[in-house]
């Protein structure tokens, strides 16, 4: 009886002296994921897309979505097409044209990219997601008029896919975004009135965030809201600071780039909304200033460009960080 208490107690002594050690290991940090936190002090000019490409003037671009290879795909929605171009900002390839057929648009907006690189397009007039390949070649698309529910969707907005391969649509015409799931049949809503927090206004435009969270500008309330990967309301930010919020993006540090379309500027935040760094005032030419920009998209070697709507015209910038 005795050496098998003495065995108990040295068990127990030992399981003890195994947890201290586990105890005493690294932690993992807030944020981890993102590797070490910097913070943008400065950002410097470094080119433009402007001027006639494909024998037509840039127009009213808006959406700006990138692919990992660097490509850029510009939404030019006054000439109701979409251009590609490469990294060194040379124009590819075109698709679009105006018309309500297959393959063209009316009035189109935000395009997102999913992983197996097929390009989704909000063709807001035609009330549909007008789908491409990342050769800019016709797919297949996703039609929002639903008969037997004319008010079930209004017209598109903003995109953005979740960690599920479920597409985000934002819908400012209904106050909420729509979720299609992989196959894109329609799944959910999100934020409409039978959220209990986190009620939309004018969702505007939609990002993938850090921790598989996901986007919304709302421009009706003036504050981005965050929702987990399923809709849960999570948090918003950003009320004191926008005016008209319009498109953004998340680089890969977490950092949340959101510009205003109304303030004519860009503006930096970190994943938890806390505001680090803006650029811009209004202006109709200057390489740091905007007239209405409408969309973000994070390039590589810490590059960043933005639509500048109002001017005809896509900047891009060098980031520089303070580590």
């Amino acid at each position: 009886m005795a050496n098998r208490l003495q065995d108990y107690i040295g068990f127990c002594l030992l399981l003890t002296a195994l947890i201290a050690v586990a105890g005493c290991g690294p932690k993992v940090r807030p944020g981890k994921e993102f590797g070490a936190v910097r913070v943008p002090f400065a950002m410097l000019y470094e080119n433009q897309i402007s001027g006639t490409v494909f024998g037509q003037k840039i127009d009213d671009p808006i959406g700006l979505e990138t692919d990992d290879a660097g490509n850029i795909y510009l939404v030019d929605a006054g000439n109701n097409r979409l251009i590609k171009f490469d990294r060194d900002l040379k124009p590819v390839r075109e698709a679009g044209g105006f018309g309500i057929s297959e393959a063209l648009f009316n009035s189109p907006t935000y395009a997102a990219l999913d992983n197996n690189l097929n390009l989704y397009v909000s063709d807001a007039g035609n009330q549909r997601i007008a789908i491409y390949d990342s050769r800019l070649n016709y797919v297949d698309m996703i039609s929002l008029i639903d008969d037997d529910d004319p008010a079930k969707f209004g017209r598109p907005g903003g995109l953005a896919f979740n960690d599920y391969g479920e597409l985000w649509v934002s819908d400012p015409d209904n106050s909420r975004v729509s979720v299609f799931g992989g196959n894109t049949e329609f799944n959910r809503f999100v934020g409409d009135v039978d959220s209990y927090a986190g009620l939309l206004l004018t969702p505007n435009a939609a990002a993938k965030g850090g921790k598989g969270r996901l986007l919304v500008s709302d421009e009706g309330k003036g504050r981005v809201y965050v929702f987990d990967g399923f809709g849960l309301y999570l948090f918003d930010f950003g009320y004191d600071v926008f005016k008209h919020p319009a498109g953004l993006e998340t680089d890969r540090t977490g950092h949340i780039w959101v510009a205003d379309s109304r303030q004519s500027t860009l503006y930096c935040f970190d994943i938890n909304g806390n505001l680090l760094y803006s650029l811009g005032t209004y202006g109709t030419a200057g390489e740091y200033s905007f007239n209405k920009p409408r969309d973000v998209a994070v390039l590589t070697g810490d590059r960043i460009a933005v639509s500048d709507t109002g001017n005809d015209r896509v900047m891009i910038y060098k980031i520089l960080y303070q580590e």
